[in-house]
């Protein structure tokens, strides 16, 4: 058995240098991909948050804006914090994403990745990944959320408008 962060280290030296390069390749060539991916979603909900928060802050501050119940003002307060946590969460995990890949560089320039997996086993690494996953589940929950509710509190709006526009 291997040593430490890199339990696999022994059984991955059995194996020939030829398969090493072309595992590394599809693995590199995935984890781009991936990343790919995952920054296409982010921008995605931020500027569909974005687009969201303009949307209905427009309509609904506006001086000819229709009138809301206290209860519709209240659930618009809490769409528009749901949305902002949204913004704020995915901005925040993606900044924490481009510090995270400023430590990595760092510690390895000028080193060659000998030895046991320096990222993988690291716990600094480990608890920043928690951290960008955890703001990535609560800001895809609040913009579901917030999403979901500004679209019933539209529909309320609108059929309180339309019950009280004489026939």
């Amino acid at each position: 058995m291997g040593s430490g962060n890199n339990k696999y280290g022994v059984e991955r030296r059995k194996v020939p240098t030829k398969r090493q390069n072309e595992y590394l390749e599809r693995k590199s060539a995935f984890r781009i991909d991936y990343r790919q991916r995952l920054d296409l979603f982010a921008k995605t909900v931020l500027v569909t948050t974005g687009g969201a928060l303009t949307i209905s802050m427009t309509l609904f501050l506006k001086e000819d804006a229709p009138s809301l119940s206290p209860e519709q003002l209240s659930q618009l307060t809490q769409v528009w914090f749901a949305l902002l946590y949204t913004l704020a969460s995915f901005s925040t995990g993606m900044f924490i994403t481009v510090l995270q890949g400023f430590y990595v560089n760092s510690n390895w320039t000028n080193k060659l990745p000998l030895g046991d997996d320096q990222i993988s086993g690291n716990l600094l690494m480990k608890v920043i990944r928690g951290v960008i996953l955890l703001l990535g589940i609560t800001g895809f929950g609040a913009f579901i959320y917030g999403l979901c509710s500004l679209g019933f509190v539209a529909t309320e709006v609108i059929e309180t408008m339309a019950a009280n526009k004489p026939l």
